[in-house]
């Protein structure tokens, strides 16, 4: 879900107790029937009540993972209590890049485990640096040291790199989702070298080397714990939606395009296509899509 306090115009919703209170219950309303699920990632929420007030009966059934430090734009799992509790809930800082000054530290990650009839689930989420998206855009270029989004990114590889390493670890079973602020489809469907000095990226990443291809840098396979299937991406809605979105994945949409891909009756979003992801791991096997689904009403 995206823009959920925009109007189907991007008019943002009136700072009213009314309005508010009419939004949240579309988003209850929304959740419940729409997109029914045992687990829900969140991102940009400043914390639990927020989940809350966005989920169904106030939340009540549900258990949150969240956190109250870094910036507002927090990230969240919520998931149904009948699966059990957290075994633990865990925010990964390096994502963050605490190293950087204040302005150029990005989100950090989020990590949860489950316990669901014995085994052991870890669930991953992301919010990395925005505004790097596209191998295909020259503004997309993650070489690009000179354009502080796509060096912010850059700074995030390493990091991330490590943290799925470990987080990968101690089980089978491993979701990671989120946005990415990358368009992991262009980078699978292009063919060049990950690495600017064309080094293996199953080799530690040498000094001074950049990464032009943050998914086959990251999931490359080694350890072989970390292999992953990028769901694919289907929009449902119609068939013009489809055949955009299907497009979407191996070439930039034009402006008209993605403004027909935002209008209400398609996706409903600003940027509705090639920013958000769900991963999966060896141990988990799936026969459908990951879905764009709009979010309809008015405020």
């Amino acid at each position: 879900m995206c823009d959920v306090y925009k109007d189907r115009s991007f008019d943002t919703v009136p700072v009213t107790v009314g309005a508010y209170d009419k939004r949240l219950q579309q988003l209850n309303d929304f959740i419940q029937n729409t997109i029914p699920a045992d687990i829900y990632a969140f991102e940009e929420v400043s914390g639990e009540q927020a989940v809350r007030e966005a989920l169904p009966d106030g939340g009540n059934g549900y258990n949150v993972c969240s956190y109250s430090d870094f910036k507002v734009q927090r990230l969240a799992v919520a998931w149904k209590s009948e699966l059990g509790e957290a075994v633990a809930c865990t925010v990964e800082p390096q994502l963050s890049l605490p190293g950087n000054p204040e302005e150029d530290q990005p989100r950090p990650g989020l990590s949860v485990d489950l316990k669901i009839d014995g085994e052991l689930l870890r669930v991953l989420v992301v919010h990395l640096k925005s505004s790097c998206v596209s191998p295909l855009e020259a503004s997309g270029d993650l070489t690009d040291s000179n354009d502080r989004d796509c060096r912010i990114l850059q700074q995030q590889i390493v990091p991330i790199e490590r943290w799925v390493e470990d987080r990968f670890s101690g089980t089978d079973k491993v979701i990671l989702l989120g946005d990415f602020n990358r368009n992991f489809w262009h980078e699978v469907h292009e063919t060049g070298p990950v690495r600017t000095d064309g080094s293996s990226p199953h080799t530690p990443l040498p000094a001074g080397v950049l990464v032009k291809d943050l998914f086959g840098e990251v999931f490359d396979d080694d350890p072989a714990a970390t292999t992953v299937t990028l769901l694919p991406e289907e929009c449902p809605a119609n068939a013009t939606t489809m055949a955009l979105c299907h497009k979407g994945e191996t070439e930039i949409l034009s402006s008209d395009e993605r403004k027909q891909l935002s209008q209400s009756a398609n996706l409903g979003c600003r940027n509705p296509l090639g920013l958000d992801h769900i991963l999966i791991s060896r141990g988990i096997a799936s026969a459908q899509a990951a879905e764009h689904v709009a979010i309809a009403g008015d405020q």
